[in-house]
């Protein structure tokens, strides 16, 4: 297989693209679903998520005293 062809196959794989590609015949459900076990795990990859906890009260508060 070539790098084109690798390229497209992966394409028709795509998560935004992959029911409509489905639909049109292009991939059967069977094939993604293999295509989704084939994928490595990139868990230790990932980084925390940052909390978005505010530093300091709103500007248009008023302080309390």
């Amino acid at each position: 297989m070539s790098r084109d062809e690798e390229v497209k196959d992966v394409r028709l794989f795509d998560t935004r693209t992959v029911e409509r590609n489905i639909k049109r015949g292009l991939i059967t459900r069977k094939e993604y679903e293999r295509f989704l076990k084939s994928l490595s795990d990139a868990t230790e990859k990932m980084s925390p998520a940052e909390s978005e906890t505010p530093a300091e009260a709103p500007a248009d508060e008023p302080a309390s005293s």
